[in-house]
């Protein structure tokens, strides 16, 4: 363990600007955030650790494009290298916000009070969307003000026709730190009128289960609803399978994660 806190150290110690490593930095933080996530303090000093290297690649690659009175556009494909930059603009954008790089945050909850104003004369770029959404719905400054931000979302989750712009928007639905809300979200799912089948189930164990908070509500609502959940979802094995596998790899502890494997036993 210690080894490999040592190697994410010397990696981020780095200046680097190619995408492809990046995104294994990131991959290597998230998964000993994963880790951390029960111990509030822990998770905190974590985040404050590696925050400088989150400000300077918000900073080097994302600011110019995502700050609220930007002049520039994404690149557009249009020569080599152009997709490349747009993936790495975008992904600057998403770890400054994930680590609280302030200017990100702020310009990511800008941009979300223009969207929920009038979403058809202030739309969110698909290339942004997904990190403002997760932004503005991991806030716990005023939790009055997410939950009502929630409410929005949840209207444009029901509204919306397309799957990949509910997919986006049931992602950063269960990001929200209010254990009633994600208990109502989880309820939410057994009617096939508010949520389609499809989605249910990767709700309850990916969306949901992606916070600490989130992964035991979870687990207690698969606890208490096995029986309805088995008989709703009889035909969708597989997704089913995907649901467990999502709740259960949250739980980081073995004495945790064997306290589940013996209910799924029973």
């Amino acid at each position: 363990m210690n080894t490999g806190l040592e190697l994410i150290g010397q990696m981020t110690s780095h200046s680097e600007s190619d995408l492809v490593p990046l995104r294994e930095i990131s991959r290597q933080l998230s998964g000993v955030t994963i880790h951390i996530r029960d111990h509030t303090n822990l998770t905190a000093q974590w985040k404050a650790k590696f925050k400088d290297f989150a400000t300077k690649l918000y900073t080097d690659h994302g600011a110019d494009y995502f700050k609220a009175d930007s002049p520039l556009d994404l690149p557009l494909d249009e020569k080599m290298g152009d997709f490349q930059n747009r993936q790495l603009i975008t992904f600057a954008v998403q770890i400054g916000c994930a680590y609280g790089v302030v200017d990100c945050v702020d310009a990511a909850s800008a941009k979300f009070e223009a969207y929920k104003s009038d979403p058809e004369a202030f739309p969110l770029s698909p290339d942004f969307k997904s990190t403002v959404l997760n932004s503005v719905m991991s806030s716990d400054e005023n939790m009055n003000i997410t939950k009502e931000n929630w409410g929005f979302l949840w209207s444009k989750y029901l509204q919306s026709k397309q799957a990949t712009e509910k997919e986006v928007i049931y992602y950063s639905l269960g990001l929200i730190q209010d254990e009633e809300t994600l208990k109502q979200f989880s309820l939410y799912c057994l009617d096939k009128t508010l949520v389609r089948t499809s989605d249910a189930l990767y709700i309850m164990g990916r969306s949901i289960a992606q916070t600490a908070m989130g992964a035991n509500v979870s687990l207690h609502f698969m606890m208490e609803k096995w029986a309805s959940l088995n008989q709703k979802f009889d035909s969708a094995l597989f997704a089913v399978d995907a649901y467990i596998s999502g709740v259960l790899s949250n739980f980081a502890t073995p004495d945790k994660l064997n306290n589940d494997r013996g209910f799924l036993r029973r």
